[in-house]
């Protein structure tokens, strides 16, 4: 079982990764509607390759998905960000947003904010580990939105956290808590809003792992 001390290690390289690509998209221009830095666009592939150099000279390794693919980068967009360290089975998520209007994707960045806040309310030793899901699916309907297909919890391993789950948490059990929200009604195509956090089970409940900021904004990674 991975522990809370090397999941900590790891998740120090992987922020190095989120600050490298949230430094792109803060210095980025728009040009004829897409996002554009050192004079050519702006892409996927030029995300993850950032952020996995900055993991690299960080001392870690990492598998890095940046969502939209390819080179759909564009202002107001959600741009998703998942970083997975070599040495654990899930990775750390965020999502960032350049000029934002503040709607939409600030309203489902509170509504995942709340789901992390009610599940460190209740995730404590004997707790049935499905109900992590529960409580983060009930907070994101509480704001009229939806769960993607994604898992909205997984063990340090990676494997997927079900509401079924009736296995108790225990003391030093490490789990990530990373839901990802969409607006219920698929025309209406916003994006989504994915921010993830590793815990570490304690005796008197649970604490997040890492210091990361959760902001959509690039700049507050600086």
């Amino acid at each position: 079982m991975v522990d809370a001390a090397e999941t900590e290690r790891a998740l120090s390289t992987v922020a190095a990764g989120h600050r490298a690509v949230a430094t792109r998209l803060d210095g980025a221009t728009v040009v004829d509607g897409r996002l554009r830095a050192d004079g050519d666009p702006l892409t996927a592939e030029r995300l993850a390759t950032a952020a996995e150099a900055a993991v690299a000279e960080a001392g870690g390794d990492a598998d890095t998905r940046v969502r939209p693919s390819g080179d759909r980068i564009r202002p107001g967009e959600p741009v998703v960000v998942a970083v997975r360290p070599a040495v654990l089975g899930a990775p750390l998520a965020r999502t960032f947003v350049v000029d934002g209007g503040g709607g939409w994707d600030r309203r489902a960045a509170v509504a995942v904010e709340m789901a992390h806040d009610a599940v460190s309310r209740v995730a404590e030793p004997g707790r049935p580990a499905g109900r992590l899901v529960d409580e983060a699916v009930a907070e994101l309907g509480a704001y009229g939105l939806t769960p993607t297909e994604d898992p909205v919890a997984r063990t340090a391993a990676g494997d997927p956290i079900d509401r079924s789950d009736e296995t108790p948490l225990a003391a030093g059990q490490v789990f990530v808590l990373d839901p990802t929200a969409v607006d219920p009604d698929p025309a209406a195509d916003r994006g989504r809003i994915r921010i993830g956090a590793f815990y570490a089970v304690t005796e008197s409940g649970c604490r997040v792992l890492g210091d990361l900021p959760t902001s959509l904004s690039p700049d507050a990674y600086r």
